[in-house]
C-alpha cells in the first residue's frame, strides 16, 4: 500500500460498468488516495458539470444501476478494503425513492461516517433524518457564503466541511476564490479538529497540491473520469502522487 496522499477521489458507482467502477475504487486505494467519494448515480446531478453528469446517465440508462446495485458494490469495497476512509454522496430524490431511514442504516452497516447531499442543506429539519452518532452530512459551501449562515453552521457539530473552489460546477476551470482563505480560517478557529476539502475544477496534480495546502484535502473527480475513459487513470495518479512527494534535501 503507498502512503496516503491528501486526496478525495471522486467515481460514479457503475461507470461504465459497476464491475469497472469497483475495479476503479481499488486503483484509487493503489495509488494511496485518503477518500473514495462514491457516487450514487443521479439522471439530473445540479452541481456537477459534463463529464459526472454523463457519467451517471451512462450508469442509469446505459447499466441500470439502482440505489441497492450501488449499496453492494460499496459493501464489495468495504470488505475489501475495510479501513479504506469513504464518503457516499448522491442527491435527495434518489435516497427517498428508496427510503431514507432505510438508507441511513445501510450507510451505517457499511461504516460509512459522511454522506454528501447537494440538494440538501445540511441544518434543515428533513436533513436531522441523516444525522446519527456514527453519520454526519458534509456542508458543501460556496465562496459566497454569508457570514451569518457559516456561523449558523459553525455552531453544529459538522466534522468535514466541502469548500467550491469557485463560483462554478465540477470539471470547470480551476481557480481558488479569494474568499476561501477567510472561510477556512474562520472554520479552523471555530472547529479546529475538522477537515476541510477544495474541489471543483481541480485537474492537474499542481493544482491538487495548492488545494490540499490551502485546507487539508483536495477533491479531484471530472480529471479522474476523463484519464479512465482515455485510458490514462494510472498515469494521472502517478503524477498525483508524485507532486505530494517531499523534495528530496540536496
Amino acid at each position: 500500500m503507498k502512503p496516503t496522499m491528501p486526496i478525495m477521489a471522486h467515481l460514479v458507482l457503475g461507470y461504465p460498468t459497476l464491475a469497472e467502477s469497483i475495479r476503479t475504487a481499488a486503483q484509487y486505494v493503489a495509488a494511496g488516495v485518503q477518500i473514495l467519494e462514491l457516487q450514487i448515480p443521479f439522471s439530473h446531478p445540479t452541481a456537477d458539470g459534463p463529464v459526472i453528469t454523463a457519467a451517471c446517465r451512462e450508469a442509469i440508462e446505459g447499466q441500470h444501476v439502482t440505489v441497492e446495485d450501488s449499496l453492494r458494490a460499496i459493501h464489495a469495497i468495504r470488505q475489501r478494503f475495510p479501513d479504506q476512509e469513504i464518503i457516499v454522496m448522491s442527491y435527495l430524490n434518489r435516497i427517498f425513492t428508496y427510503g431514507a431511514a432505510r438508507f441511513t442504516a445501510d450507510l451505517e452497516a457499511l461504516r460509512i461516517r459522511h454522506l454528501i447531499v447537494p440538494d440538501l442543506p445540511v441544518d434543515s429539519p428533513m436533513a436531522a433524518k441523516f444525522c446519527t452518532e456514527s453519520l454526519q452530512l458534509v456542508p458543501v459551501l460556496a465562496a459566497n457564503v454569508g457570514a451569518e449562515r457559516l456561523e449558523k453552521l459553525l455552531q453544529m457539530p459538522f466534522s468535514f466541511y466541502y469548500l467550491m473552489s469557485d463560483f462554478k460546477i465540477t470539471g470547470a476551470g480551476f481557480s481558488l476564490h479569494p474568499r476561501l482563505k477567510a472561510i477556512i480560517e474562520r472554520i479552523r478557529i471555530r472547529q479546529a479538529a475538522a477537515r476541510i476539502g477544495i474541489g471543483f475544477g481541480i485537474s492537474t496534480p499542481e493544482q491538487a497540491l495548492l488545494a490540499a495546502k490551502e485546507a487539508d484535502i483536495a477533491i479531484v473527480g471530472s480529471a479522474l473520469i476523463q484519464a479512465q475513459y482515455r485510458g490514462e487513470l494510472d498515469a494521472l495518479l502517478t503524477k498525483i502522487a508524485a507532486a505530494f512527494e517531499p523534495e528530496e534535501v540536496v
